[in-house]
């Protein structure tokens, strides 16, 4: 690498010039609200002067790596470096992908990628196991990974980013919270087991902006990374993560505020991490537009109109989401010092963790609020009521509509942990865990005066044993059981096992996952008040059986799974939005395909699902959802990189869920099917040393085909065709 000698002041000042040179680019983009810049100048000004010898590092184009992990450019780090309790990195082509069961407990499904400067991982709440991860500075299709339409083959969402948001995938849909309310927004919120905890060796930033036009309809969001290493065993690091969405509807506003700490101290006898994040989303809300000619036939309204002209179903109407989280983890390791018989090594021993106790606690904070000012009186068959009730069949109380809700819980809990590989003949981890769950629920009365109030207490415990080492077999087995309490009988069974082998020198895998869970229904799924809806119900435990496969051939680049899952007493959101409980067994099968063509620069990226339910009225689902992207990929003057393409999302017709504002939920609609209708972009996506930008023009399609149908909902249409663009700049220091 061409490093500035510190002591050429000329090459000092121009380094400080690269981080004024991002700063004036994002802002020259678009201005948003002060606390973005306050955010983005103290993240830029703490690390100049905290450090001023700070640069950008600019790898040499030779160690460009084929991972299309920007970090990766990077020189990867001696193997008998590494942190306490992670292993190191495989060879190239030998990464684990447990990733069903990482998934459902926050881990990255992939090996750890070790770099010399820095180490990333996520950490079980409940054990303090921490899992290997990796970065999320991804340069190929990052101009996807900004859309809501990219988290998913085919996603259900409002249109703003931002805004509620579902997988018409079913099985890449999460359990259902304790707060049934974060659902909708589970694309942004944070959490312990959702957070990367990295040991760097230098100071590291990322900075990204994405942005759309013009100005009185713009989306942006702005995310900060700042961490830094006191020492080789304490990090500190900041996470900003704010998104302001004026909307290309009329009524359809987003902010989203995000403010997270995170730290870790990790030595041979301690490791310790803790997570704090400040959170809150205030989402408008319009309940659809009211004609959908509008959308479909444009040319039939006798009249100029732009997007926001589109009458909706009301205004003046917000749900507003608060989730503040405080979590600390510790843990003891017992162990040895093993001293090497090499005399040339002589009392450098080496910590060897036999066994650990750890202890964990975690307080959550949750508030969520519909409030309506659209109360104009209007008369509907000769009553008068106000403008927002004529859409809703019941009322339980008089005056303007303010739903609240709080909901708090205070986890603890402690584990004992027999460490994998102490021995040669210990092939495996095994972790035992208790944990105690004190939850409060407080909302508004719909009938009498004051609130209702709810406490209830769970006792779980539960174990893990895997084998997270060696090449040739690798599993995850997770159970726990309710003991006491409000999930008396509640049980959870997981597995993940995965074994591969090489053909001329190619790794193929072979995974298999698996689960069965006895499921009990939240309390606010039985219970549950406000003004348009009110119910107690009684409900039977859920359950769900699944058991599916993953094959990845590396000649071919071919993925294929399968899997197959059997749920009854499942919990839903009927055509009349109140919730109910299907007592019936449902069977849905779900196979993919993901298919990578290359040839030359020409790359063709294909990934195809097949989905079937035995009951649409309750699990609805497309048959077939596609994404596909064309796109070119090179190498421009040996520095910059380009991506050069168009891609789609697209999936048959079904009656896709509704939404429901007042709920915060989506429902079973059965009047309007949504599908057949290609949601394309046409984007350069490009890599220049550690800088990410990209420009996109998305629903291209829209322009060419007609009627246009470009819904992702019923009532809801995607953005119309608008340019976006994005930077992500890495800095290490």
């Amino acid at each position: 690498m061409n490093e500035p000698h510190p002591k050429n002041p000329q090459k000092t000042e121009k380094s400080r010039l690269d981080y004024l040179w991002v700063a004036i680019f994002c802002v020259d983009l678009q201005p948003m609200k002060e606390k973005l810049f306050i955010s983005l100048l103290a993240c830029i000004l703490g690390m100049t002067a905290a450090y001023p010898q700070a640069r950008i590092i600019l790898p040499d184009s030779s160690q460009i790596t084929t991972n299309p992990d920007s970090l990766d450019l990077l020189p990867r780090q001696a193997p008998e470096d590494h942190e306490p309790g992670l292993q190191p990195d495989r060879q190239a082509g030998q990464a684990s992908h447990l990733d069903h069961l990482l998934h459902d407990h926050g881990a990255e499904a992939d090996s750890l990628r070790r770099l010399a400067r820095m180490t990333i991982w996520k950490i079980d709440a409940r054990t303090g196991n921490r899992l290997p991860a990796v970065s999320d500075t991804l340069l190929h299709n990052y101009q996807q990974s900004v859309l809501p339409d990219g988290q998913s083959v085919a996603m259900g969402f409002l249109a703003p980013l931002g805004s509620p948001a579902f997988s018409k995938i079913f099985t890449d849909r999460p359990e259902t919270e304790q707060f049934i309310f974060n659902n909708a927004y589970y694309l942004y919120l944070k959490d312990p087991e959702k957070v990367l905890f990295v040991n760097t060796r230098v100071p590291y930033s990322r900075l990204s902006y994405n942005r759309s036009a013009p100005k009185q309809t713009r989306e942006e969001r702005f995310e900060a990374r700042m961490t830094s290493n006191f020492g080789k065993k304490l990090n500190v690091g900041l996470d900003v993560d704010l998104i302001n969405t004026r909307g290309y509807y009329n009524s359809q506003a987003v902010k989203h505020n995000n403010f997270s700490l995170f730290g870790s101290y990790l030595s041979d006898r301690i490791e310790a991490h803790a997570f704090m994040n400040l959170g809150s989303v205030t989402n408008a809300e319009n309940g659809g537009i009211t004609n959908e000619q509008f959308i479909t036939h444009p040319d039939s309204i006798q009249q100029s109109f732009t997007s926001t002209g589109i009458p909706v179903k009301f205004t003046n109407t917000w749900n507003s989401l608060r989730n503040n989280r405080f979590f600390l983890s510790g843990r003891y390791n017992l162990g040895y010092v093993e001293t090497p018989a090499d005399s040339l090594h002589k009392g450098r021993g080496l910590f060897v963790p036999v066994a650990s106790i750890g202890v964990s606690s975690q307080f959550t904070q949750q508030h969520r609020r519909f409030l309506s000012y659209d109360t104009a009186f209007v008369s509907v068959e000769g009553v008068e009521m106000q403008r927002i009730d004529q859409f809703y069949a019941n009322r339980f109380y008089e005056g303007a509509v303010d739903d609240s809700i709080r909901f708090t819980s205070m986890k603890n809990s402690v584990s004992l942990s027999l460490r994998e590989g102490f021995k040669d003949w210990v092939k495996f981890g095994l972790t035992a865990f208790l944990e105690h769950d004190l939850r409060n629920y407080s909302m508004r009365d719909s009938v009498g005066p004051g609130m209702i109030r709810h406490r209830e207490s769970a006792v779980t415990v539960g174990g893990v044993l895997n084998k997270q080492q060696g090449d040739n077999l690798l599993f995850n087995i997770r159970a726990d059981l309710g003991l006491l309490g409000a999930n008396l009988g509640e049980f959870r069974a997981m597995g993940d096992v995965e074994t591969g082998f090489d053909i001329a020198g190619r790794r193929t895998t072979l995974s298999a996952q698996a689960y069965v869970k006895n499921l009990k229904p939240k309390y606010l799924e039985e219970n549950y008040y406000s003004k348009y809806f009110r119910w107690n119900h009684d409900f039977g435990d859920i359950r769900r059986v699944y058991v599916g496969g993953k094959l990845y051939i590396p000649f071919t680049n071919t993925t294929l799974s399968a899997g197959v899952e059997n749920l009854q007493n499942f919990i839903y959101y009927n055509k009349d939005k109140q919730i109910a409980q299907e007592s019936g067994n449902i069977q849905l099968l779900t196979a993919r395909i993901e298919q990578n063509l290359r040839l030359g620069i020409f790359n063709w990226d294909n990934q195809v699902v097949y989905q079937t339910s035995s009951n649409q009225e309750v699990i609805p689902v497309p048959t077939l959802s596609v994404y596909s992207n064309m796109y070119l990929k090179t190498k421009i003057v040996n520095e910059l990189t380009l991506q050069l393409g168009v891609d789609a999302h697209y999936h048959t017709k079904y009656f896709a869920p509704g939404y429901e504002p007042a709920l915060l939920q989506f429902y079973n609609q059965r009047e309007k099917e949504i599908g057949e209708y290609p949601i394309a972009t046409a984007y350069a996506n490009m890599h220049l040393k550690q800088t990410r930008f990209y420009i996109m023009y998305y629903n291209v399609a829209s322009q060419f085909l007609n009627p246009k149908e470009y819904f992702s909902l019923p009532g809801y249409p995607v953005n119309p065709p608008v340019f976006r663009l994005g930077v992500s700049v890495n800095l290490h220091n």
